[in-house]
């Protein structure tokens, strides 16, 4: 019993205040700060043309670009709530409206246009631009989450690579066309699934309790 005193003191001596994380609001706000400057400028060295809001379909294109920010941050939200044990993530409730709201003026915006389909393989760039802008925001990302850790990571990672898909379409559409093709928008949504991936394959063992 002795030797069990012993230990506890010494348990008691090296123990250290345990802080409380930011609430998951400010995590995401500060996240967001950090991540679209740093996402942006991992593709300064990508050839870029700023986008014309004046011409037809300008309108469009902004509330698009509304709804990706509003999508990716509810999910990045919905993320750092999660990472949380027991705690309930209000802002999930919200994402899929968001995202549908997305879905819905994407493709009207293609319906639009005189030819919808486009050309195949023509928009590789806007694939190679999202995949790029997001590799920073996945490691700030898994960095924000290295103190907390989660006890279900897959889960949360899947939100977060969804936020940062969301977040790079946001900064794609400050250097593209106003009017994108159906094979434009498939590409987006293929680098969404690829960020998605990536996050989650990158960040498990980071930020997985063990």
């Amino acid at each position: 019993m002795a030797d069990h005193d012993a230990l506890i003191d010494r348990l008691s001596r090296a123990a250290r205040p345990v802080r409380r994380p930011l609430p998951a609001g400010l995590r995401t706000a500060a996240w967001m700060a950090a991540a679209l400057p740093c996402g942006a400028l991992a593709t300064l060295a990508l050839h870029r043309v700023a986008t014309d809001w004046s011409r037809p379909g300008g309108g469009w294109a902004a509330l698009q670009l509304a709804l990706a920010l509003a999508a990716g941050g509810l999910a990045i939200l919905t993320a750092f709530e999660w990472s949380i044990a027991g705690r309930r993530a209000v802002a999930g409730k919200w994402v899929a409206p968001v995202i549908a709201a997305w879905l819905a003026t994407s493709l009207g915006n293609v319906a639009m246009l005189p030819s919808p389909m486009g050309v195949i393989g023509a928009r590789s760039y806007c694939y190679v631009f999202m995949v790029v802008a997001s590799l920073p925001m996945i490691v700030l990302y898994v960095a924000s989450l290295r103190r907390t850790r989660t006890l279900y990571p897959d889960r949360c990672l899947a939100a977060a690579g969804l936020g940062i898909a969301f977040m790079t379409a946001a900064l794609l559409a400050l250097c593209h066309p106003v009017r994108g093709h159906l094979w434009d928008f498939l590409a987006h949504l293929a680098a969404g699934a690829t960020i998605i991936a990536i996050t989650v394959a990158g960040g498990r063992r980071w930020v997985a309790v063990r």
